[in-house]
């Protein structure tokens, strides 16, 4: 187990902080009870808001440092619905401005990023407005500086509110309608499944390692459970791979508990274990001239005889034949 934190960062200080200073605004002393300094100092700025637009500003001032640990992870994800997972779980943890995130799919032609708020009671439609501009702001940002000028955004649906579009289209340069209470943001179809040039998988893990147990939970259940975790890990790991007893140390897991854990998925480490193993053979048969016994040592085999014995039970041949009938285009 992990033990209690030291010290509880409170990240999204510093961006409304640099947000109040460029406006020559000094916020006065606040008390925020058992919440973090951040969200008191938000509610303060949400409701002292004579102008919506602002919230505009306040969101350009969120960069990928501010989310912590969580931002590593973000830069470092393979593709952007990884990257989604990654921010679904930290919203659910640590923020509670946002009630949730969706990915809708409904619709052939697109896929459809639907962020639901949390809002105060009391806030006037000012605030609310300005919260909702934050929040839009924010993500379109972090989109962006994540992904990038080629990371296509079909257009921004926000909440309805007085006034036209025209500003919120010239703001994000971007088609904008005024609609619902959520906050849409439409993508071509296939844009969550692009690679992310900044994607690091061992170094995806090793954020992952540093963040907390609630945040490592929720992120488990959003990448499909204790398994496709387990496999993300083996994939970027170097050969040879780690026994059942590392793989649960790094996931701060008895062997035990995680023996239980995989059972009631209906799988176990050594199945877990033999598709990556089986996964990797083929990659560096097909990708490499190694010889099979160096094959054999990397998968961390015993020998060489034992590999080929696996090999054959996966494919019904064995690697020598697998690879010529790659090269001959069998």
């Amino acid at each position: 187990m992990q033990a209690d934190p030291l010290f509880h960062f409170d990240f999204e200080w510093r961006p409304l902080q640099n947000y109040l200073r460029d406006r020559g605004l000094t916020a006065p002393a606040l008390s925020a009870g058992n919440a973090l300094p951040s969200e008191a100092l938000y509610d303060w700025i949400v409701s002292q808001a004579l102008n919506a637009d602002e919230g505009l500003l306040l969101g350009g001032y969120y960069h990928i440092s501010d989310y912590g640990v969580a931002g590593l992870a973000l830069l470092c994800a393979e593709r952007a619905s990884d990257a989604l997972k990654v921010v679904r779980a930290y919203i659910m943890l640590f923020n509670r401005d946002i009630a949730d995130i969706r990915v809708d799919h409904s619709t052939g032609h697109e896929v459809r990023i639907l962020i639901s708020l949390n809002h105060r009671p009391g806030w006037s439609d000012t605030s609310r407005q300005f919260h909702s501009n934050v929040v839009a702001s924010a993500s379109c940002k972090l989109m962006r500086d994540l992904f990038g000028k080629d990371f296509i955004i079909n257009g921004l649906t926000m909440p309805r509110c007085p006034g036209g579009s025209a500003f919120y289209t010239n703001f994000f340069k971007l088609p904008v309608r005024l609609r619902g209470s959520d906050i849409v943001f439409h993508l071509p179809a296939n844009q969550l499944d692009l690679p992310n040039s900044t994607a690091n998988p061992a170094v995806f893990q090793a954020a992952l390692a540093m963040a907390s147990e609630s945040f490592n939970a929720l992120l488990e259940v959003e990448m499909g459970g204790l398994r496709a975790r387990i496999v993300a890990l083996l994939d970027s790991l170097p050969d040879p791979y780690p026994d059942i007893q590392s793989v649960a140390r790094h996931l701060r897991l008895t062997e035990r508990t995680l023996r239980r854990r995989l059972s009631e998925e209906g799988f176990s480490y050594r199945q877990i274990l033999d598709d990556a193993r089986e996964a990797r053979a083929r990659q560096l048969l097909l990708q490499t001239s190694l010889p099979v016994e160096r094959i054999s040592e990397l998968l961390g085999y015993a020998d060489a005889s034992s590999f080929r014995q696996a090999f054959r039970r996966w494919t019904g041949k064995s690697a020598n034949e697998f690879r010529r009938s790659l090269s001959s285009g069998e």
